[in-house]
């Protein structure tokens, strides 16, 4: 069957069951939360469906608003004609400290200043549809919008099968095109960057994540640009002395005020001085253009009917919604757990986008329940008549390809910024950080479990051993060092707090947090794969300490989430910059924590038995147990697996392995010169390296104590070693992720 009305859809709904309905909504909120990596709103299954009819009537409507909010901002922005009269509210618009002066008379390149709104409305129960507000600063919805209908077409894929309604998708590719070209500049494809907020919640970010990986261009951040000379510039993840690539365009989805601390007053965000004179110049566009905040006001909001038969001398069509309007009832699932369908109130978020035919809707958008009861999201489909299929090819006039001149203006964006490049490179300290972590305390809650059942000498100095190297690996300060290790209660919590406690630095929770903030900033270069990864991990770090299941099985499961993570990241992400400053930030974090180990577990000597313990624990920890076998025909023994870890190049987890990849990574960096500061670092780690020989490093030193835990050379070495990495972490962040001259925080007050 095929539902093309919304009366068939709600009787399929109601064939569902009420178990069918359910599970459909626990599907849609699991799918959702795993793919936006935050936690997961109420999800309804039941879509708000609106007839090719009303459709029609709302779309048009929408259509008409962005045509008069476009024409009030030229004017407000431009001649201000509209404040002369006494229609517009000129009071309360002078007054709102959304009036930005600084951006009077900045021109647009389009046949219009806007290029997307935002509007909430609903329907009344007469059967009307009103405005509640408008979001024009910032709008909002196009990634969630997408997510939503994806999610919930993957848990009732029988149901959205059998509905006929208008795709998302062909909406979103006439979008790039539009939206590409109108970013061409000088007769070449231009170069447009979205600018996002890095402390936006997680929903935000990623609908406006989305959004940029919809329009195919790159994400950046205010600390990403640079203003001078009327242009703006990129800083780039490269060169230190490289003049930055020119951005003709930037599509913002941060609030207008906090933009430029030059011309617009001092900004938590640093802002980007200088932005608002490269837009007055035109060398720049900003979309939505500054101050478009002035047209949220509300007062300005009451008089749009009389503003629109003044400008546009048409009526308006969406008439604000009145307070105390009966609104219409959407099928929807019981909100108290009730089996049947019932009706409740919505509103919908509908995104109203510039094309360079003018305004056009997306045909979909967000419902959300507006009642007493638990707020829902719920899907907007909108229907098409039985005559009326959707087109499978392009309409009459367009081309079903695109001339060559036309993709030119969409190429892939050659370039990467210096926070898109931090991300990169933090990601891959964190992923390495979580997986190393999660390794450690496996191996060590294993082996302890057996010490416990021994009473021998040995067993509790291995247990000893093991418990601090712990804390010191980890950097969680003092954690096992200050405890009675013989106290049952007071280990367990410390382990507890290890694995649980997300503010604590070092702590399983708190590496696995950061892991998963980095990842959402580079939502628009990682595969989609990657989130229900991430999620599960998030979920699980959350779960660990009131999970039923033994703490080994859980953390078995990170280590096999971090696998998992790793192999979609290497089979997806392309081998460019962004690569390699990934795989140098996991080198260096696997050899750090690798270093951090091997001081902590065998820096001391002790009986031959305690030492077969913890080395086989160490063993078990950089995944070389099968390789020691293979090569030596031996128990374990610390010089023999130091030796190992030191000089096996074919070992994933040694440390020869690790200075190769990271050599052959920095060899690939971009440089016009050769850069001591980062071939200094790494050449003294060889050097010191190559020199070590195992049987010497754990000897006991000269004139140390006789007895078990007799101090060697191996950390004061390690020391030295893991200096040497953290001064090529510095070079590397000094050369590609900091600006290479500070940003000014320059205020109205100080110019």
């Amino acid at each position: 069957m095929t539902i093309t009305h919304p009366q068939a859809l709600a009787e399929e709904l109601t064939a569902l069951g009420p178990t069918g309905r359910r599970r459909a909504a626990a599907s849609a909120a699991t799918m959702f939360a795993a793919d936006v990596s935050a936690p997961s709103p109420a999800l309804d299954p039941v879509p708000v469906v609106l007839d090719a009819e009303s459709w029609a009537e709302l779309s048009a409507g929408l259509v008409q608003r962005a045509r008069l909010l476009d024409a009030l901002y030229a004017d407000l922005y431009g001649p201000r004609t509209v404040l002369d009269t006494e229609v517009a509210p000129a009071a309360a618009l002078l007054a709102d400290l959304a009036y930005l002066r600084p951006a009077v008379g900045i021109p647009a390149r389009g046949a219009h200043h806007l290029f997307a709104v935002s509007t909430t409305v609903s329907r009344t129960a007469e059967g009307a549809w009103v405005v509640h507000e408008d979001a024009v600063d910032v709008p909002r919805g196009a990634g969630l919008t997408l997510e939503l209908r994806r999610v919930l077409s993957r848990s009732a894929p029988s149901l959205y099968r059998s509905t006929e309604m208008r795709r998302l998708h062909p909406f979103f590719d006439t979008l790039r095109t539009s939206f590409h070209q109108r970013t061409r500049a000088d007769g070449r494809a231009g170069r447009p960057v979205v600018l996002l907020d890095d402390a936006e919640e997680p929903l935000s970010a990623f609908d406006h994540s989305w959004l940029a990986n919809l329009l195919g261009a790159p994400t950046v951040s205010v600390g990403d640009l640079r203003a001078g000379a009327g242009a703006v510039t990129l800083r780039l993840s490269g060169l230190a002395s490289a003049p930055g690539e020119p951005v003709d365009a930037v599509l913002r989805l941060v609030p207008s005020p906090l933009l430029d601390p030059l011309d617009l007053g001092p900004t938590p965000l640093g802002g980007v001085t200088g932005l608002v004179e490269a837009a007055r110049c035109g060398d720049v566009e900003i979309l939505n253009p500054l101050g478009t905040g002035l047209l949220e006001n509300p007062a300005l909001r009451a008089a749009l009917p009389d503003l629109c038969r003044q400008m546009l001398h048409e009526d308006l069509q969406l008439r604000p919604a009145p307070a105390d309007a009966a609104p219409a009832l959407w099928p929807s699932l019981d909100p108290s757990g009730g089996e049947e369908l019932t009706g409740r109130p919505v509103t919908l978020s509908l995104l109203v986008m510039g094309t360079e035919d003018g305004f056009e809707v997306l045909p979909g958008g967000i419902a959300r329940t507006a009642d007493e009861g638990p707020e829902a999201l719920k899907d907007v489909w909108v229907a098409v008549p039985d005559t009326s299929a959707v087109p499978d090819e392009e309409p009459t006039g367009r081309p079903a390809v695109e001339p060559a001149s036309r993709r030119a203006s969409v190429s892939a964006y050659p370039t990467m910024t210096r926070s898109v490049g931090s991300d990169l490179f933090w990601f891959g300290r964190y992923l390495e950080r979580v997986d190393s972590t999660a390794r450690l305390l496996r191996t060590v809650l294993d082996t302890s479990n057996d010490l416990d059942a021994e009473h021998s000498r040995s067993a509790r100095a291995a247990r000893t051993v093991l418990l601090r190297a712990v804390t010191e690996v980890t950097t969680t300060y003092p954690g096992f060092l200050d405890l009675d290790l013989r106290d049952g209660e007071a280990v367990r919590l410390e382990i507890e707090s290890l694995l649980g406690d997300v503010g604590r630095p070092g702590s399983l929770a708190q590496s696995a947090a950061a892991l998963a903030h980095t990842t959402r900033t580079l939502r628009d270069l990682l595969s989609d794969d990657v989130w229900p990864v991430i999620t599960r991990m998030r979920l699980q770090v959350r779960g660990g300490s009131v999970d039923p299941r033994p703490l080994e099985q859980w953390l078995t499961d990170i280590v096999d989430g971090c696998l998992t993570l790793s192999g979609a990241v290497a089979d997806a992400m392309p081998r460019d910059l962004g690569w390699d400053l990934t795989e140098i930030g996991r080198k260096i974090e696997r050899t750090m924590s690798l270093l951090a180990l091997l001081r902590a577990a065998l820096g001391h000597r002790r009986g031959r038995a305690a030492e077969e313990r913890i080395a086989n624990a160490v063993a078990l920890i950089t995944e070389s147990g099968a390789s020691y076998r293979r090569s030596f025909h031996a128990a374990v023994q610390p010089e023999l697996l130091v030796e190992l870890l030191l000089s096996d190049t074919t070992l994933p987890r040694s440390l020869a392995f690790q200075l190769d990849r990271l050599g052959q990574a920095l060899d690939r960096l971009p440089e016009t010169a050769p850069s001591p500061e980062l071939r200094a670092p790494l050449s003294a780690l060889r050097t010191r390296l190559a020199a070590w020989e195992p049987h010497e490093l754990l000897r006991p030193l000269p004139g140390a104590p006789a007895g078990e835990d007799a101090p060697t050379a191996l950390p004061a070495e390690i020391d030295a070693a893991t200096e040497s990495l953290r001064s090529l972490a510095t070079a590397l962040e000094d050369r590609f992720f900091r600006a290479s001259e500070s940003t000014s925080r320059w205020g109205v007050d100080d110019v």
